[in-house]
């Protein structure tokens, strides 16, 4: 299928079809305690030479194809001494109204044997091109600092009677272990919530399905319940919903609407 990407009006080919695949998600007592996670976090892209990442957002309700996103690592680079990989973005999306939110043009990331991290990024406001650097004020805020690859489940998320969670002494972020079928094929995957818990009434929740090699299949995003100054369950009274530490996460992210993430990984055959 082609689409046409926004910034060039280029040709943006890729290998997701038009509907959201079929996606089942179920708990598996064969346990996974930790992964070795390379990708930047939650970009899914690894910081190195290699292939490009292609990852498909679906609207959650209607299952239609709402948007792509194409990271190709381009070069290698040296930023502040720093060796890394220069990363270039591009995105199509689906025709609706869309706020004005767009990822960067370029980004600069590194990769070691225990934690990705974001160099520099890269954007183009009004005509200008920007530039991000580690070491800039407000840097590490808006793309924090190292990242470790290395994700455990060691019993942070506890889940009560109802089906909420209560956060443990743990540190980690894996919260269980799942099959994940998209389609035909099925990964054996890591579980993982990495949630904001700064925000009295909730901030941003990544649940994420990391397969056992480290890299990412499937992924939601949720906002905290008045996060964006409104009430989103009487919003989305329908979207999924998880409850840490009686804060309510409900689907739903930046773009207004909720979106099922499956990225270039989740259409690899598995047998």
């Amino acid at each position: 299928m082609d689409t046409k990407q926004t910034k060039t009006n280029e040709i943006l080919k890729h290998p997701f079809p038009q509907k959201r695949p079929d996606v089942k998600i179920v708990e598996n007592d064969d346990r996974i305690s930790e992964v070795d996670c390379p990708e930047l976090q939650w970009w899914f892209a690894v910081p190195e030479m290699g292939e490009p990442h292609i990852r498909a957002e679906y609207d959650a309700n209607t299952l239609e194809l709402d948007a792509i996103v194409e990271i190709t690592p381009t070069t290698p680079a040296t930023i502040r001494d720093i060796d890394c990989v220069e990363l270039r973005v591009r995105e199509w999306l689906a025709p609706r109204d869309w706020p004005a939110v767009c990822p960067p043009d370029l980004m600069y990331a590194t990769l070691d044997d225990t934690h990705t991290r974001w160099i520099s990024v890269v954007d183009t406001i009004d005509g200008e091109t920007i530039f991000n650097t580690i070491g800039d004020e407000g840097f590490e805020e808006q793309w924090g600092g190292p990242s470790k690859r290395r994700i455990v489940d060691d019993g942070r998320y506890q889940l009560q009677a109802d089906g909420s969670y209560q956060i443990t002494g743990g540190q980690g972020f894996g919260a269980g272990t799942y099959d994940v079928t998209i389609g035909e094929n099925t990964f054996h995957c890591l579980r993982v919530l990495d949630v904001d818990i700064s925000e009295p009434y909730g901030g941003e929740l990544a649940e994420v399905f990391v397969e056992s090699s480290g890299r990412t299949v499937f992924f939601r995003r949720y906002d905290g319940r008045y996060l964006r100054g409104h009430d989103l369950v009487s919003k989305y009274p329908n979207n999924r919903r998880i409850v840490i530490n009686d804060v309510v996460y409900v689907h739903s992210d930046c773009s207004g609407w909720a979106h099922d993430q499956l990225t270039s990984e989740s259409l690899r055959p598995t047998s």
